[in-house]
């Protein structure tokens, strides 16, 4: 791998060749829904996968670390900037095409936006999405899901491009996915995806919609800076209840707490620090360890 201090020289190299838009220095705490983080130093919003192939291609044969931004739901971000290239699918925004009960859509499409569109095709199977701040790609490699509903179990194939520039249409099995894991995806980037939903009428599927809206509302900090749940749910229990139970609801680091509406979500008052982020998301698991004796793991994606 080329040397920190290289890496940025390599990469503008390589990218004063390519096709791909390129940014500097965008900040990231305004495309991260915690508004944590540092500017990317190079950020490439790709529009089409064969031109992202190449990049990724030369990229890596040249050493150049890199990494994938979907809408930056579930992500916490060094103050000082990710030490990489960020490759970013929201120019990878195609709108859905429906063709009966299957719909092809953009890996940078908001998930939100989804749902809405495919409820009025009347189609079922993503209600539980509805209030998902994240992009389809995102959604597929995190396998995004709420409740008994898993974003990978209405996936059908995706598109996805290797670190070394190969395209493949991946079909989606019974490996694919796992509970907040994509073991299919691997280490590849998601540039489109096609899922397989049910018909229903559009009323009774907005009315589902309404439920899931108004249960999350009653019991997630849904107005509040956040990265959803912090920690994955241990076998047979829940992350959120365990905090609880060790008495960490409004726990404080800096500018971040452990919020009082559901406490597996750590909210950002406003200027706070991945720093701070970091020392009360350990604090939290060290506590829940000592009164539970649960190891927590996190669902949260760390970038330094």
């Amino acid at each position: 791998m080329v040397a920190a201090k290289e890496w940025v020289a390599e990469a503008e190299a390589i990218l004063r060749e390519s096709t791909v838009r390129v940014l500097r220095d965008v900040p990231l705490r305004a495309r991260t829904s915690l508004g944590v983080g540092g500017p990317a130093r190079l950020f490439l919003v790709p529009e089409r996968p064969e031109d992202l192939a190449r990049v990724m291609l030369r990229l890596a044969g040249a050493g150049v670390p890199f990494d994938f931004l979907g809408a930056g739901s579930n992500l916490l971000v060094a103050d000082e900037g990710p030490s990489f290239v960020v490759i970013s699918s929201e120019g990878l925004n195609a709108p859905p095409e429906i063709v009966k009960e299957t719909v092809r859509v953009g890996a940078g499409y908001a998930v939100p936006r989804l749902v809405k569109r495919v409820a009025s095709a009347g189609l079922s199977g993503i209600e539980f999405a509805e209030g998902i701040p994240g992009s389809v790609g995102g959604s597929l490699r995190m396998n995004a899901g709420w409740h008994e509903g898993m974003f990978g179990g209405s996936v059908a194939s995706f598109t996805a491009i290797s670190r070394q520039g190969l395209i493949d249409e991946v079909e989606a099995g019974p490996g694919t996915f796992e509970y907040r894991r994509s073991p299919g995806v691997g280490d590849r980037f998601v540039a489109a995806a096609t899922l397989r939903l049910r018909p229903d009428d559009p009323e009774r599927v907005r009315e589902k919609m309404r439920a899931y809206h108004d249960h999350r509302v009653a019991t997630q900090p849904t107005g509040a800076r956040n990265a959803g749940c912090i920690f994955r749910n241990p076998p047979g229990g829940h992350a959120g209840q365990l905090i609880e139970q060790s008495g960490l609801k409004g726990l404080a680091v800096g500018r971040a707490f452990v919020s009082e509406v559901h406490a597996n979500f750590i909210v950002n008052r406003g200027g706070a620090t991945r720093a701070e982020v970091a020392a009360l998301i350990d604090r939290v698991r060290e506590e829940v360890q000592k009164k539970t004796g649960t190891a927590l793991e996190t669902e949260v994606i760390v970038w330094r």
